[in-house]
């Protein structure tokens, strides 16, 4: 109690307004109280203690832990150089087999003395270095489409071919040359051609043989199976000019820019044909057959001017 409040309760007391019981009550309740207050201080104190003591083997379970990582980095640093070297002066970096697969035309001996790949040699290098392998092979091997190098059974590299396929034949004197998709005449030459392509005559030029081809390609498949052979007819005034000679015994004669379009005529101005002949679809379409007077050309040829 403060002193104010004593000297009140003894003035009470004197005067006999106060029971002196209820003070000594009052005074052991103080008491009681600050006891309680110390005890809670005293209490607090230790959970904190037991709490840093709960909380310590945490701590250094961390820091073993960071020095495990630390460790394992040092190792780690000094390991991969050792790796490294011991691979590069093994076997497993050098190169110990060349593959080719997909390739159906040109041999394999071929392709891999093109791409310039050697066994007992560096892998890697020659791995990183497969762009320029592969242009190779495509300008020396004509017949090559693309090719992709790969890393197979951990030295080993594998050349994935894809080769252009023969879509015509060229005439060349009485043999015939294959000609690939690409345009490109193969100087393989053949005494007979096969009657699952078209034959071409007349060419020079692989531009010319390739914008004919993908005119040709255009066409509905029955008025390509309908074409025997296509042969290359420039006049002075048209460089485009093409005589097509159908299996059905008619000829006709169309610009290689509008061959798809003016194609697609073809079945029914047959259909309306008496006799076999030649159907012009040069300049607009007619046609007439092959027999015919002097007096009929001249009508015709002044029907196409």
């Amino acid at each position: 109690m403060t002193p104010w409040q004593k000297e009140h309760l003894l003035y009470l007391e004197k005067t006999g307004q106060v029971d002196p019981t209820i003070q000594l009550e009052e005074e052991e309740i103080e008491e009681a109280t600050d006891e309680v207050e110390v005890s809670e201080e005293i209490q607090e104190e230790t959970d904190e203690r037991v709490s840093f003591a709960d909380r310590l083997p945490k701590i250094k379970e961390y820091r073993s832990k960071k020095l495990y990582q630390r460790l394992f980095l040092l190792i780690l640093l000094f390991l991969l150089p050792l790796l490294g070297t011991l691979y590069y002066i093994s076997p497993l970096s050098k190169v110990s087999a060349i593959t080719v697969v997909g390739n159906q035309k040109v041999p394999t001996e071929t392709i891999v003395n093109e791409s310039n790949l050697k066994n007992d040699e560096s892998l890697w290098a020659q791995f990183f270095n497969r762009k320029t392998t592969v242009q190779q092979i495509k300008e020396k091997a004509p017949r090559v489409e693309n090719a992709t190098i790969q890393i197979v059974h951990w030295n080993q590299l594998q050349i994935n071919v894809t080769e252009y396929q023969e879509v015509a034949w060229l005439v060349e004197g009485k043999e015939y040359l294959p000609i690939l998709a690409s345009g490109y005449v193969i100087q393989e030459p053949q005494k007979e051609a096969g009657q699952d392509k078209v034959i071409f005559e007349g060419f020079k030029d692989k531009k010319v043989i390739l914008r004919a081809l993908k005119a040709y390609d255009k066409l509905p498949k029955e008025i390509q199976e309908g074409i025997s052979q296509v042969k290359y007819a420039p006049t002075k005034s048209n460089d485009q000019l093409l005589n097509l000679y159908m299996n059905d015994g008619n000829q006709v004669i169309v610009n290689i820019s509008n061959m798809s379009s003016q194609m697609e005529y073809y079945p029914q101005v047959a259909k309306e044909m008496d006799k076999k002949g030649v159907i012009d679809m040069e300049v607009g379409i007619f046609a007439y057959p092959y027999q015919v007077s002097e007096s009929t050309t001249e009508t015709k040829a002044e029907e196409k001017e």
